[in-house]
């Protein structure tokens, strides 16, 4: 069954809803394949239509399957196209800034005519199907791949750019095709910056340095994050180390069906604060991946998510210590129906790299 089709049985058991209308971009990809669209239009039964620009219409027709591609062409009015289609039926609408819903609203006639569905898009998305699961999972060993390139080529007198060009070409050499995210290779006291990025500095004996990188595979993401020495590890470095190792398997060892993602973040965040440390944890836990790097459910201390088998989230605590570095440790996870899978994997100390 297809994603449509899926959400067709769902409008079948609501008379509230005649027609799905989908705008945003990520949503159009999880129901299409296609990362072109402009607007999607599931009915409650039938086929759908999917509308694109005259730059994507040959290459939509051509990449999707199960649905009618109608081109929008120049100087005509989408919301308008999409008022004759529906006629005076409610439909439910993903997400459009306030010019589009006013747009939409006064071609349809009327705000009421509008059901505002983020919400039941987020739902959908939060649990991943057996295909999905396997795409995330092969961009996970692409980041592996990755992670293992990092830890041959990081060494002092190299740079952090030089570094992440070699991390992403290896992945794009064996199918990646792209990164997640920019290429985090962040050393020295750089490393104390959680969304440090990358540039010219030259990597320094005794530095950490922190690895944080993802591929894509077929729009689907992962996302890994290991630390590295360069060079001989202080005890002062060990223990922050050895702090958020700790911190991270026990997170992952609570992950299971039905924990409060609230829940599992507290564990990490309360081993960290008996170190002392708690004050340079200054992130959640972790967040959802798959068609973004950062979606549902999260893994905060005011999370109102509940983890459910088929779910993929990170398990990222760290320890960042201005001026004098950081270490984050971060796998992608796989809920499972009776606890948890890692689907990224490796490197789970601090190696010296010389």
């Amino acid at each position: 069954m297809t994603k449509t089709n899926a959400l067709q049985q769902t409008m079948l058991k609501n008379d509230k809803v005649d027609f799905f209308l989908i705008f945003n971009n990520v949503n159009l990809t999880y129901f299409t394949g296609f990362p072109g669209g402009t607007a999607l239009l599931i009915p409650k039964q039938g086929e759908s239509t999917l509308y694109v620009s005259a730059v994507n219409y040959e290459q939509a027709k051509a990449e999707t399957d199960d649905l009618s591609v109608e081109l929008l062409k120049r100087g005509e009015n989408l919301m308008q196209k999409i008022a004759a289609k529906t006629a005076s039926n409610k439909l439910a609408v993903d997400s459009l800034s306030i010019e589009s819903w006013r747009a939409l609203a006064k071609a349809v006639g009327g705000e009421e005519k509008l059901e505002p569905a983020s919400n039941f898009i987020r739902e959908l998305r939060i649990v991943k199907d057996q295909q999905e699961i396997q795409l995330i999972r092969e961009a996970c060993n692409l980041a592996n791949i990755g992670v293992q390139t990092a830890s041959q080529f990081i060494r002092p007198g190299v740079k952090e750019k030089e570094v992440a060009a070699e991390v992403e070409y290896a992945m794009r050499k064996r199918g990646s095709d792209g990164t997640s995210f920019d290429t985090i290779i962040a050393s020295g006291a750089s490393s104390a910056y959680p969304h440090g990025s990358c540039s010219d500095r030259t990597i320094q004996e005794g530095d950490l340095v922190v690895v944080d990188l993802g591929a894509t595979y077929k729009f689907y993401r992962s996302d890994v994050t290991r630390t590295f020495i360069a060079g001989k590890a202080s005890e002062k470095q060990i223990k922050i180390y050895e702090t958020v190792k700790l911190a991270q398997q026990k997170a992952f060892r609570s992950i299971k069906p039905s924990i409060l993602g609230r829940d599992v973040d507290g564990i990490a965040r309360g081993v960290i604060e008996e170190a002392g440390f708690g004050e340079f944890f200054v992130h959640n836990l972790g967040h959802g991946v798959g068609l973004e790097i950062h979606e549902a459910p999260i893994l905060s201390p005011d999370s109102k998510d509940t983890l459910a088998a088929s779910n993929v989230v990170t398990d990222e605590p760290g320890i960042y210590l201005p001026g004098f570095g950081g270490v984050r440790i971060e796998d992608t996870i796989l809920v499972t129906a009776d606890g948890a899978e890692k689907l990224t994997s490796g490197f789970y100390s601090l190696e010296t790299k010389l």
